[in-house]
């Protein structure tokens, strides 16, 4: 896969994957209309939070550092035969896994409640609510392992927009489903149990439409008895500690969560706010995960470290032209997304300051955020997992300290301050450890590009800080819900389209990346 083949298939399975969040944020602001910010949202954002961090990170190809580097050396080494009987291998394997574990958890749901949010014992109203919304949501997370093995298969095999459409199914019944519920005048803790009902379905529907695909294949896995072969234990040896490494953003969320579950409407306040960071990580996370890792694996086995660092350098540069004006663009314009997007229904407008200001002090880990998932990928391809893993356990202890010390001067916002600490520790742990290696090596040009990119960005905020100011009552309660909307996207639609002249007119970016042939 050449440097424009990369780069086409990342937007695509970026796309995607863009597609898929925005109807999960379709969903939340449903979610915020249906259910607000009170104790039957915080026991649903609770309870969603373990199904929610498997499906999450798992559809971002977390699963793919175990799976592909495995898959590709039986594939050369031993023949296709070979690799698919691999694959049906890894089938089962998880499959039968994953009914022990969802059987044991749900044994277990109380004490995995306490262990997420430990400030429901002395609550409980919250705390029954949230064990049974687990209990009704934990199946989703065999169905999301048995999807992600199922798509990091169709991903070695270059089969990237099968595994990268599927999730958009998922979404698409949770909000048919919360649109039918809207309409319902049931208690809010009655409609948690109907959602929590549905997104197992919904994860259902993602596993049958996976399975359809991989029934279409030619070279399909050849199915079998769950075996315990040297290659599964290999590719769970790696895979393991890889999905502890690409997983590291969504723990330190969790750890916040627990922290957060202290106070009232915290927990659902920093999930709204976590939902809008990461609309746009997602973007640039999955097309890492699902397409620079198998480009990875081939370099290493083609061009050697040189290579590698090359396309680091290419991937660095592609996605921070994606996440620095997000990031920028979610500082500046916190309060008016969050007003405009969910105060409404049971959403306040207390809620909707709190969110904003959570919002904007996640905002700066963004591209930090973001660049670990780039950095990851050479590391995963190797097989090398010991550093990735120490950065993100070490990031994911520094957004528990940051935390712990910034909540009782800045509630929320301080919560979630503590996440981008964490991001800024993981994102320069590895960064030495990637220069360490050599597999880092930014020559001049990249750099100068990314100088380009971070002023056009900071130009970019500055304009549209200063057309919100004059579009304030358009933005406000009072203009109107539509009005309030056609301003809103005004002034993003007018951020991006100054953030791409000013990108192609300094040379941050060219008609070349816009088309995907960086």
């Amino acid at each position: 896969m050449g440097p424009s083949l990369l780069a086409r298939s990342a937007l695509v399975v970026g796309a995607c994957a863009a597609l898929s969040r925005v109807l999960g944020f379709a969903r939340d602001v449903l979610l915020a209309a249906v259910l607000g910010a009170g104790p039957a949202a915080d026991a649903f954002v609770v309870a969603f939070r373990l199904p929610g961090l498997f499906r999450r990170v798992l559809g971002e190809g977390a699963l793919n550092g175990g799976l592909v580097p495995v898959e590709n050396r039986l594939r050369r080494e031993e023949g296709d035969e070979r690799a698919r009987r691999f694959a049906g291998e890894a089938l089962a394997g998880v499959g039968l896994a994953m009914l022990g574990v969802v059987a044991l958890a749900e044994l277990a749901a109380p004490l995995l409640v306490l262990a997420l949010a430990a400030g429901y014992a002395d609550d409980p109203t919250r705390f029954g609510l949230a064990v049974d919304y687990t209990r009704l949501m934990l199946p989703l997370v065999g169905a999301s392992m048995l999807t992600a093995t199922a798509g990091a298969l169709l991903n070695a095999r270059g089969r990237v927009l099968a595994a990268a459409l599927a999730p958009v199914a998922v979404n698409l019944v949770l909000v048919a489903v919360l649109l039918a519920l809207r309409a319902s005048d049931a208690a809010p803790e009655r409609l948690g149990l109907w959602l929590a009902a549905a997104t197992t379905l919904a994860g259902i529907v993602h596993l049958a439409a996976l399975a359809a695909a991989i029934r279409t294949m030619p070279d399909r896995p050849l199915w079998s008895r769950p075996r315990w072969s040297p290659e599964l234990r290999r590719a769970l040896a790696i895979g393991a500690p890889g999905l502890l490494t690409m997983a590291a953003g969504q723990l330190a969320i969790v750890v916040a969560t627990q922290i957060a579950s202290r106070t009232d409407a915290a927990v659902a306040r920093l999930y709204y706010a976590d939902r809008l960071y990461q609309l746009p990580l997602g973007f640039v996370a999955a097309g890492a995960g699902v397409v620079l890792l198998p480009e990875m694996v081939r370099l290493w086995a083609s061009g050697g470290g040189a290579a590698v660092a090359g396309a680091v350098n290419r991937s660095l540069a592609w996605t921070l032209l994606l996440v620095l004006p997000a990031a920028v663009a979610l500082a500046t314009l916190a309060q008016p997304i969050v007003s405009v997007l969910f105060e409404r229904g049971e959403f306040g407008r207390e809620d909707a300051v709190a969110t904003a200001q959570a919002l904007a002090a996640l905002a700066p880990g963004l591209p930090l955020a973001a660049v670990v998932r780039v950095l990851a990928q050479p590391f995963l391809a190797r097989e090398s997992v010991r550093a990735p893993l120490a950065a993100a356990l070490a990031g994911v202890a520094a957004t528990a300290a940051a935390a712990t010390a910034l909540a009782p001067a800045w509630d929320v916002a301080g919560i979630a301050a503590g996440v981008t600490v964490g991001a800024a520790v993981h994102a320069a742990l590895l960064a030495a450890a990637a220069w360490s290696a050599g597999w880092l090596r930014p020559d001049r040009a990249t750099a100068s590009r990314v100088l380009r990119m971070a002023a056009c960005s900071v130009l970019m905020g500055a304009a549209v800080a200063a057309a919100a100011a004059g579009a304030a009552p358009a933005l406000s309660p009072d203009g109107g819900s539509m009005g309030r909307v056609a301003a809103l996207l005004a002034l993003c639609a007018g951020g991006a389209a100054l953030y791409g002249a000013l990108a192609l007119a300094s040379g941050a970016a060219s008609l070349r990346d816009l088309r995907g042939e960086s």
